[in-house]
């Protein structure tokens, strides 16, 4: 048993990755920052982990700490289609994992109430009136909530649609420049597609410096030599670049599934970030809905604070039903591969304004602006698509 902090707590955060320092740092923020918080990893978050990207309108929570800021992006689609763009009134923002950990963490651990434990995660249960976590250095339990981000679901059962976004990323340093840094690519499909979802983006730190990310949408993982051959081709053949060394590495598979997840397997236990069905299941953008949810949850948390009020959770809180629809059938459009995904992201980029796509997949326009971006890519893959989806009663 781990002696040096208690076993009892208001709240127990299960895995500090992301998300569950996110929700840390709300709950921080608001009035219940004088209940006592454990935050339980098995690892101490110090690495440069991830690169989170996102766009938006407003000022950031993180601000201060996003690493580099856009206006324009670049789409480089099929049939020769390729443009910058004006995102208006949107700025794509890079923000790094290493930049994130060392706010976060200093900035929680000023907080007396707020404890941090590094240890294996063995078991989450949860009862009506509490909710425990065992771990190899202990048990400790809430009284309150555990809120669990390390219980993901396996993404198997049978009928829903389940693809995978599987990634591998340099971050690479020329010995002449090479890059514009104002000028990103968000999406690079010219490379071979393979009958899948393939497509690069380019993400510049400075003239000689950038990150380039290979990414694929598809139901099967690649081998190690595929990502990297992709990577080296790209570099060679496309961004016409030999001298270069690697100076980073990162990659990572994020599931895009429709599947539901259950948030709140008990009273006492709430499941967040990829274990909550944060993740968009058709592109696999998970910052930004990550954030949205956790400042709702945290809303949610304080007004049964201050009202005495129980808060219930039943099934997934997040879910706008006409948005999983349209999750659902461009999944199983892609799954199916009733047209090729390439094709429809260059439609919709093509025909219409781009800062209008960014609020599609953002999930901020209303049924009728999706029904008018909709029409700008071929219907009949997308009828098929959808009658399969309404048949299985998937959404």
């Amino acid at each position: 048993m781990n002696q040096t902090l208690p076993n009892t707590y208001q709240y127990i955060i299960a895995g500090g990755g992301m998300a569950g320092l996110s929700l840390a740092f709300y709950l921080n923020k608001s009035l219940l920052k004088n209940e006592s918080i454990l935050i339980i990893d098995r690892d101490v978050k110090q690495a440069n982990d991830h690169t989170w990207c996102f766009w938006e309108k407003e000022v950031s929570p993180f601000e201060d700490i996003i690493y580099r800021k856009w206006n324009g992006l670049w789409f480089y689609g099929k049939e020769d289609f390729a443009r910058f763009m004006d995102i208006e009134e949107y700025t794509y923002k890079m923000l790094r994992g290493e930049d994130f950990y060392q706010y976060i963490i200093p900035l929680l651990k000023q907080n007396p109430n707020i404890s941090f434990l590094q240890a294996d995660i063995e078991k989450i249960n949860g009862t009506t009136t509490s909710a425990e976590v065992l771990t190899n250095k202990g048990t400790f339990i809430a009284n309150g909530f555990v809120f669990d981000s390390i219980t993901v679901s396996s993404f198997n059962k049978p009928n829903y649609h389940n693809m995978l976004q599987h990634f591998k990323g340099w971050i690479i340093e020329t010995a002449q420049p090479s890059f514009e840094p104002q000028k990103p690519t968000l999406f690079d499909f010219r490379i071979a597609q393979q009958n899948e979802c393939r497509f690069v983006y380019v993400l510049p730190h400075s003239t000689t410096k950038a990150l380039v990310e290979f990414t694929v949408f598809s139901d099967n993982l690649l081998d190690e030599a595929s990502y990297n051959n992709a990577l080296k081709q790209y570099i060679q053949e496309v961004l016409k670049i030999d001298d270069y060394r690697i100076t980073e590495i990162e990659s990572g598979v994020i599931p895009m599934s429709d599947e539901p997840q259950v948030i709140s397997p008990s009273p006492k236990v709430i499941r967040i970030g990829t274990a909550g069905g944060y993740v968009k299941a058709s592109t696999g953008y998970s910052f930004q809905r990550s954030q949205r949810f956790l400042q709702k949850l945290v809303s949610d948390l304080a007004l049964a604070h201050t009202t005495n009020k129980p808060i219930v959770f039943q099934g997934n809180f997040n879910t706008n039903r006409w948005k999983a629809l349209l999750d659902s059938i461009l999944l199983n459009v892609m799954l199916h591969k009733r047209m090729p995904a390439d094709m429809i992201f260059t439609k919709l980029f093509q025909s219409n304004r781009p800062a209008d796509v960014l609020k599609f997949l953002d999930e901020d326009s209303t049924i009728w602006q999706d029904i008018l971006l909709m029409q700008s890519v071929p219907t009949l893959p997308f009828i098929m698509g959808a009658k399969s989806v309404v048949s299985a009663k998937l959404y």
